[in-house]
C-alpha cells in the first residue's frame, strides 16, 4: 500500500526512478512503428531530460517544468488522440512492470491526460 500524502513522484520512486521510467518508456516508444516516426532527427537525449522535467513537474516532483509550450512544440506534427493514447500506454506499461500501486499508476495516466488536448490540438485550449 502506498501512502497517498506523499507526492505522486516520490510514490513513483524519486529522481532515480523516474529518470528509469522515462529510459524504459522511450525504449518502447522508439520501438513502436506508429509512434517511432514522430521522433525521427530528434535528439533523445534532449527529449528524455524534457520529458523527465515535465513528469517531475506534473507528479508533484521538485521541479518546476520551465520548457517548451506544449502546444507550440506538438501543433502541425499530426499527433492523433490514438497516438497520446498509444504514448500513454507504453508509459502505464512501465509503470505496471516497476509494480507502481494500480492507483499512482491511474493517477499519473489521470494527470497527463489533462494535457492531451495541448498535444493533440483537438481542441481549443487558450480559451
Amino acid at each position: 500500500m502506498t501512502d497517498s500524502t506523499q507526492a505522486l513522484f516520490t510514490r513513483l520512486g524519486g529522481t532515480s526512478a523516474m529518470v528509469e521510467i522515462v529510459d524504459q518508456m522511450y525504449a518502447r516508444v522508439l520501438g513502436d512503428p506508429d509512434l517511432a516516426p514522430f521522433f525521427e532527427g530528434a535528439e533523445m537525449d534532449r527529449v528524455r531530460s524534457m520529458q523527465y522535467h515535465f513528469l517531475a513537474s506534473a507528479f508533484d516532483g521538485p521541479i518546476e517544468y520551465s520548457g517548451a509550450e506544449l502546444t507550440k512544440i506538438h501543433a502541425g506534427r499530426g499527433i492523433k488522440a490514438t497516438h497520446f493514447a498509444k504514448f500513454c500506454g507504453h508509459f502505464a506499461d512501465v509503470l505496471e512492470e516497476r509494480d507502481v500501486a494500480p492507483r499512482d499508476v491511474d493517477d499519473a495516466l489521470g494527470r497527463l491526460a489533462m494535457f492531451r488536448d495541448k498535444i493533440t490540438g483537438d481542441a481549443n485550449v487558450d480559451g
